[in-house]
């Protein structure tokens, strides 16, 4: 009997011991900074998986209110309209080009943050882990903010022209190569989305990609930026009138993103965007 009661202690000792204690999980930290992070999503209506992708950067520009600037790449990979379901094809060939450029990349939805090289040979820049893409977000936004830009829109809603005046001012002194991106894109396009085995026929799309105004991989900012030396560019684009009830401006952002320039870096030093009508 005395052996049995020692047992009997010893077990509720050990399964004492063996329960798991749960921790809280704490709020990511959001930094002061003035630091604005490019997130780039490769996405499509005909991927199953898609949606995930987009509730997770919805959850990321929820919890870091102004501090990342989102695009949804529709390339070529599930891309395509749902046949007989979608009124809109969202692809293009500048799309296209960038989803491509990301390669490799494993599936989708995958997402780069930054442009920063994952060190990984089969996902070089864009993860399809999305419970990562938070984490990838922070630690960039922890990194030391290096470059303000600052933008000026003009849309004149009779002529449809957006002009685009941008100022490029380095904090401290930059070396290498830099470009620029300059994108439109545009949200609360509801259209199909399939869902797993099954089609949304009404799904909110967002931050979709709808032109690039640059080149797909950037147009030259400059060689080795001074501190404090301004750097001043413009654009101007037409946004198109379509049948189709597309390319609405209220619904449209203009994302800058500039970055280096280099074979072996392409990571964004900071990113930018303003809403076409305030």
């Amino acid at each position: 009997m005395k052996n049995i009661s020692i047992i009997l202690l010893l077990s509720f000792i050990f399964l004492y011991s063996c329960e798991e204690i749960m921790q809280p999980i704490a709020d990511p930290e959001i930094p002061v900074t003035d630091r604005v992070v490019l997130l780039e999503e490769l996405t499509g209506a005909s991927c199953p998986n898609c949606p995930k992708g987009t509730a997770a950067v919805e959850a990321i520009l929820q919890k870091f209110p102004g501090k990342v600037a989102a695009i949804g790449i529709h390339g070529e990979f599930l891309a395509k309209p749902i046949p007989g379901k979608s009124k809109y094809d969202f692809r293009n060939k500048k799309a296209a080009d960038l989803e491509n450029w990301f390669q490799p990349w494993l599936g989708k939805p995958a997402a780069s943050v930054n442009r920063v090289d994952l060190n990984n040979p089969d996902q070089k820049y864009a993860t399809v882990s999305t419970g990562q893409w938070q984490a990838n977000v922070e630690k960039e936004l922890n990194k030391p903010h290096q470059l303000s830009i600052l933008m000026d829109l003009k849309f004149d809603a009779t002529s449809r022209v957006l002009d685009i005046d941008f100022t490029a001012i380095p904090l401290v002194d930059l070396d290498g190569n830099y470009n620029f991106t300059i994108y439109l894109t545009e949200s609360k396009i509801m259209d199909a989305q399939t869902n797993g085995n099954v089609i949304i026929d009404e799904f909110e799309h967002n931050h979709v990609l709808r032109e690039i105004l640059t080149k797909f991989d950037g147009d030259v900012l400059g060689t080795d930026l001074k501190k404090n030396v301004l750097i001043k560019k413009k654009y101007s684009y037409t946004l198109p009138s379509t049948p189709e009830g597309l390319w609405k401006p209220e619904n449209m952002d203009v994302v800058i993103a500039i970055h280096h320039s280099s074979t072996t870096d392409r990571s964004v030093v900071q990113a930018a965007y303003e809403h076409v009508i305030k």
